[in-house]
């Protein structure tokens, strides 16, 4: 991961994107659709069991949430899945950049569980699911789809966050999240590793570059986390259109365009 960008979109959802068609969105979603096919070539309706009956972690990752070469992670609250689909549609039509929405390129963690729980946690006698065993599988599968995300953070370009009111509240003190995989992803964003893409240090864009490689990066409770977005580029809508009218000057498309964005933010 390079950069982390904090996309502030805090009017109704309908007055973003108004360019980008159904019929827009039925083809994005078509064509992720198929790389998702062709990432799930491996999968089956079943899980990555050794032969001594022990179910093999690793393994059991890479075919339910496979790695994608990504140019952006886009981080979203569920709730705002329509958005989500329609800034992604939105980047790669205009910037030609591939956007990963876990959701569009995954199996679900839902079936995951589901998959695990009926093998080792029901009982046909009682007809109900062992509770501390539930507590154990459940642990396990959070573990996968979360270091499948922190994979896809690291090897992401660039992570952009879809900062709406179903993801943040506000408070006079801090911007909390009731959900725990925004903060994970969030909190990983800061964490992991400054990677430089190559074109950069290839075409020698600076030494302010290396400088930050070396910086230190149903009814359910409702559960908080405060948020820390201070190392995030702050960006709005404005920001958005700004940078596409730079792309259409000077009629580049691909990763190239995303030197413009870093540019709008003093760090290109």
């Amino acid at each position: 991961m390079y950069k982390k960008f904090n996309l502030e979109l805090k009017g109704d959802p309908i007055n973003y994107f108004s360019n980008i068609s159904e019929n827009d969105v039925e083809s994005y979603k078509n064509k992720v659709e198929k790389i998702s096919k062709e990432l799930l070539t491996d999968f089956e309706e079943s899980l990555v069991v050794t032969e001594n009956g022990t179910i093999d972690g690793t393994k059991t990752i890479e075919t339910w949430f496979p790695n994608y070469k990504a140019d952006i992670f886009l981080s979203h609250s569920h709730k705002d899945i329509d958005l989500a689909i329609k800034l992604a549609c939105w980047l790669e039509n205009n910037f030609g950049v591939r956007v990963f929405i876990d959701s569009l390129l995954w199996k679900n963690i839902d079936d995951l569980q589901k998959e695990i729980d009926k093998k080792y946690t029901f009982s046909e006698i009682t007809k109900t699911y062992d509770y501390d065993l539930r507590n154990i599988t459940t642990s396990h599968v959070h573990a996968m789809l979360s270091t499948a995300l922190n994979d896809m953070i690291d090897s992401s370009e660039c992570v952009m966050f879809l900062n709406t009111p179903s993801s943040i509240e506000l408070s006079t003190l801090k911007n909390s999240t009731f959900s725990p995989w925004i903060y994970s992803e969030i909190k990983a964003a800061n964490l992991l590793r400054i990677n430089i893409p190559s074109r950069f240090i290839q075409k020698r864009y600076g030494s302010r570059d290396l400088q930050h490689s070396r910086e230190i990066l149903n009814e359910a409770p409702a559960i908080k986390y405060d948020t820390d977005l201070s190392k995030f580029h702050k960006i709005t809508y404005q920001s958005l259109i700004s940078w596409n009218i730079d792309r259409l000057i000077h009629e580049i498309k691909g990763t190239e365009t995303l030197n413009s964005l870093y540019n709008m933010v003093g760090e290109g």
